[in-house]
């Protein structure tokens, strides 16, 4: 009797070997997506925090070109909250004086109260009308 073993398939060996690189593979793409996805969220939240700041300095530009609050109701505040992207933004607002006549430096700095880290900080000139 003539018995021939076939030696179709692979060794236990192979397979560790095939098992240990596909596992570096999957890592490396859970990793890279995490990075993704946590980039997105920093990034949604300076966008937030950029038009916190933006709308600032809107309120502070149109009273430079009219010389008076349009609306009563909006009062000009150095320090404030507003939400944006359901989340209480602090912003704080700096002016100073620039060289040139009735030229200022107006910046708004705007922090997410979960962290002390400053999220956005816009600064524009105007001229301060009298």
């Amino acid at each position: 009797m003539n018995c021939r073993r076939s030696n179709a398939g692979f060794t236990l060996i192979e397979l560790v070997v095939a098992l240990f690189i596909l596992s570096l593979v999957l890592s490396g793409a859970i990793y890279s997506i995490q990075q993704y996805a946590d980039e997105r969220l920093m990034m949604k939240d300076r966008l937030y925090s950029h038009n916190v700041a933006w709308n600032q300095l809107m309120k502070r530009y149109q009273v430079s070109q009219n010389g008076t609050v349009k609306n009563r109701t909006m009062e000009l505040k150095s320090k404030g909250k507003e939400v944006q992207g359901r989340t209480d933004w602090e912003w704080a607002l700096d002016i100073e004086k620039a060289t040139g006549q009735n030229l200022y430096r107006y910046e708004v700095r705007v922090e997410s109260p979960n962290s002390e880290k400053i999220q956005s900080s816009l600064a524009v000139y105007l001229i301060k009308s009298n």
